[in-house]
């Protein structure tokens, strides 16, 4: 019975942590600051928001002339249709009124007057000034300094110490972490994210994850992708091992199915990860028909299907060709660099960060200056 029970809290975390639920009255952060006005049910005040940024809103019921930088829209209430620089657009969600002030959907405000929009913490994030690249940033391997015996050398085994400044760096200066979902819509449908927008990943489902950057990541306010190989996790079963911090802990599959609210998860592969006789890794060298069966394997564990990281970052044309048929839409390299709107969407670069990457490197690298 108490295995049940829990399965059952499991699946409703699970089903709360995957979709987006506004309350009934939402804040609204605008360039870093909170302003008095609220969203409702997922609508947003038009002119409150407009406003605050400098522009202008003219509303005569049932219609609102908006002007924002270069942009002029007239939109009317309940109608789908708006003209913007005299051209007529269809909204996917038409214009409301509540409190007498005219409501419209974070897409209109990001597809249509081009600014960055996203939600986290139960507020809606609004920049004037949209994000035109993303840096994402890719951790492995999480440890204390104080119990970190065995890999206080290895580069990819970074102090919580370090995880928690850099965080705290992020929350200070303002900056978002927007979920698959938002990255994609960003990389394919054009949708504008705040302007410091950056994206967390952790590769190879290391339990020290959940143990030491969950908290972490929790405290600021900020979302992470995890990508695990899904055979390691799936060998563990439904027990997780308690952390050995003199040895790599894998996070079990049951682990997996937690922090849904701050850890979606994503495929690294199901078993291709380590290297063959050549080098190479064994997603390179394996067949195409391989390639998609282990992927979509993978896919029973994680809670995203979309996106993929390569391991140990090797790919090649068969690779990234059956990743497609596979269904996956974003796979990220280990290639330092900005994502933009026009990147590769099959070669997405990441910036590692390492054991030895300093502060400076990391605000670097976050400010878009490398």
């Amino acid at each position: 019975m108490k295995k049940l029970i829990g399965l059952l809290i499991m699946l409703l975390f699970i089903t709360i942590g995957s979709a987006t639920v506004y309350a009934a009255d939402t804040g609204i952060i605008i360039d870093g600051e909170e302003i008095g006005a609220s969203a409702r049910s997922g609508m947003i005040p038009v002119q409150d928001v407009v406003e605050h940024m400098g522009s202008s809103v003219f509303w005569n019921p049932p219609h609102a002339i908006i002007r924002h930088d270069n942009i002029t829209a007239i939109i009317t209430y309940r109608s789908n249709i708006a003209i913007v620089n005299g051209q007529t657009i269809s909204l996917a969600v038409a214009p409301r009124i509540a409190n007498g002030q005219i409501m419209v959907s974070r897409c209109f405000l990001s597809e249509i007057l081009g600014v960055g929009v996203g939600f986290i913490n139960d507020s809606f994030v609004i920049s004037s000034s949209p994000a035109t690249q993303v840096p994402v940033l890719v951790y492995h391997h999480i440890l204390p300094d104080e119990v970190n015996t065995n890999f206080s050398s290895n580069a990819w085994t970074i102090s919580t110490e370090n995880f928690a400044e850099q965080m705290r760096y992020l929350r200070d200066n303002g900056f978002y972490t927007p979920t698959l979902k938002e990255f994609e819509s960003f990389l394919l449908r054009g949708r504008d994210l705040p302007a410091n927008s950056v994206v967390i990943h952790f590769d190879d489902g290391y339990y020290s994850n959940y143990v030491y950057a969950y908290p972490i990541l929790e405290r600021y306010g900020f979302r992470a992708v995890l990508f695990p190989v899904t055979e390691r996790t799936e060998s563990l079963g439904e027990v997780q091992p308690p952390i050995d911090h003199g040895a790599l802990t894998r996070a079990a599959a049951i682990t997996l199915r937690y922090g849904t609210n701050i850890f979606e998860t994503a495929s690294h592969s199901h078993d291709l990860h380590d290297r063959g006789e050549d080098g190479r890794t064994l997603l390179v060298s394996t067949t195409r028909e391989d390639i998609i069966a282990d992927t979509q394997r993978s896919f029973e564990f994680v809670t995203n299907r979309r996106a993929y990281a390569y391991p140990l970052g090797m790919y090649n044309d068969t690779v990234i060709s059956a990743l497609r048929e596979a269904g996956i839409t974003m796979a990220f390299t280990v290639n330092g660099g900005y994502i933009t709107p026009d990147s590769d969407t099959m070669r997405l670069p990441r910036f590692t960060i390492y054991r030895s990457t300093q502060m400076g490197r990391f605000r670097d690298i976050v400010n878009r200056r490398v």
